[in-house]
């Protein structure tokens, strides 16, 4: 009996040895203190960061580069179950993990986000963290840092009667705001207003956004990570409703949107509903600025990179563009229409077809993109068509519009406009190329001369 027993063991003890010697030398473990971890970053930062909201998810991989596996016999954030930042690991979700095998040249994905409490503080905050990694004896670590920012939130909201925005801290919109009628949204210098997708600004009243050329106003998108810095189409846009009236926006950017502003305020009269003043509206997924049978004055002014019309006026209207910068380039998406667009009609989802009367007054501009032609205006609708155009690059076929002074498909040179730079180099023909205009600075603040270049910037001799 005891002669099977010693049998027995013999043969487990074979069977283990045959077992280990087959084993692959990947799923081997290693308890040498030599054997490392390797991270592809040493950092993970998090750009500026909302409190009160979820981070986006940033990752960072561990490499084992050992032919051999290792236990990791723990993964934990240094401040624990206070951190902001949470970790996941193979699909968990968690502040610690133990016991994670990462086998021989293998490497496993660790993913990041963060939620931070607000501190009610106006200025940005530094948040810190590090991932710890145990092994053989080993500590390594992978730090964890993000700007946090308090903001003001709005969500699904009718904002106060006469309501004063300031450049404390940022403003970020949920499911989008109302300015309601007879209300008016003042915006000062140096306000930054965040919008989250599918999230608008709606305009029955009126908007007063005045910033000035060292305080721009800006609105943008919520995502701040570098992926979506230049990504259309990440919030609504700003729409002006009927009955909309006295709004002016000066010296301010607005950018990523789906459109940059919608007006529709018709009405009997030709006093501007809206005036723009040294405003960019740029990177935009369907129109810059589209205007339904409206009254609307811009000045200084740059619309670019837009994937449907930069500029789209429908159903007639009375626009003035002085000094303004319209470019198209499909840099980043595929494009149908020309870039600057004027009609006296427009044909309604139900066939009803609306049609105004159109005054138009381009002066000092440039209008330039990639297509042979980046100008249609349609008088289709027979209604009365007032149009001039004077001392403007123009990218077009047509030789109606060999009048007025005008440079037709002369490069204007832009100093580089995949930067979104349209300033102009020192070699463009729109130097010096303008009439007075009484629009004595330019996009910048800087002041123009007596003879202005064309466009929404001037050219000085020491640029």
């Amino acid at each position: 009996m005891k002669q099977l027993q010693l049998t027995g063991i013999y043969i487990l003890l074979l069977a283990a040895t045959l077992f280990l010697s087959c084993q692959p030398e990947e799923q081997m473990f290693t308890f040498d203190p030599a054997a490392k971890l390797r991270f592809s970053a040493d950092t993970v930062l998090f750009d500026t960061v909302f409190t009160d909201a979820l981070t986006i998810t940033n990752r960072f991989i561990v490499y084992n580069d050992d032919p051999k596996a290792i236990n990791i016999s723990s993964i934990i954030l240094e401040s624990s179950d206070n951190s902001p930042f949470t970790i996941t690991v193979n699909g968990l979700k968690n502040r610690s993990f133990e016991s994670i095998r990462l086998l021989g040249g293998d490497s496993m994905l660790v993913l990041v986000d963060a939620f931070i409490d607000p501190k009610d503080e106006d200025l940005p905050f530094i948040v810190e963290d590090a991932v710890l990694f145990e092994t053989n004896g080993n500590l390594q670590q992978v730090q964890l840092i993000a700007w946090g920012q308090d903001a003001f939130y709005f969500s699904d909201s009718i904002l106060a009667c006469n309501t004063i925005w300031t450049g404390s801290r940022p403003y970020v919109i949920f499911n989008s705001i109302l300015v309601d009628s007879l209300c008016t949204l003042t915006i000062n210098p140096g306000t930054k207003i965040f919008s989250h997708k599918e999230s608008s600004i709606f305009v029955k009243g009126t908007i007063n956004a005045v910033g000035t050329s060292d305080q721009r106003i800006t609105f943008l998108n919520d995502r701040l990570d570098d992926k979506f810095k230049d990504s259309p189409g990440q919030w609504g846009g700003i729409f002006f409703l009927e009955g909309s009236r006295d709004n002016r926006i000066a010296y301010t950017d607005i950018r990523n949107s789906e459109y940059g502003i919608w007006l529709g305020t018709p009405d009997n009269d030709t006093i501007p509903d809206l005036v723009l003043e040294s405003v960019k509206i740029e990177n935009i997924s369907r129109t810059g600025l589209i205007a339904f049978s409206s009254d609307l004055t811009a000045l200084n002014c740059l619309f670019d990179n837009c994937a449907e019309f930069v500029v789209g006026n429908f159903a007639g209207g009375n626009y003035r563009y002085l000094n303004c910068t319209f470019s198209n380039f499909s840099f980043t998406f595929f494009r149908e229409n020309p870039l600057f667009v004027v009609s006296d009609n427009l044909v309604l989802a139900d066939g009803t077809v609306v049609t105004e009367d159109v005054k138009l007054d381009v002066l000092n501009s440039i209008i330039w993109g990639d297509f042979n032609d980046e100008i249609i205006l349609n008088n289709d609708g027979g209604a009365d068509f007032q149009v001039s155009i004077r001392y403007s690059i123009l990218k077009t076929t047509s030789l109606d519009f060999d009048i007025n002074n005008n440079l037709l498909n002369t490069d204007p040179l832009f100093v580089n406009p995949f930067g979104y730079d349209y300033h102009i180099d020192s070699l463009s023909p729109a130097i010096n190329a303008g009439i007075f205009s009484g629009v004595d600075t330019d996009l910048d603040g800087i002041k123009r001369d007596s003879l202005p270049d064309l466009g929404a910037y001037e050219r000085h001799l020491d640029q």
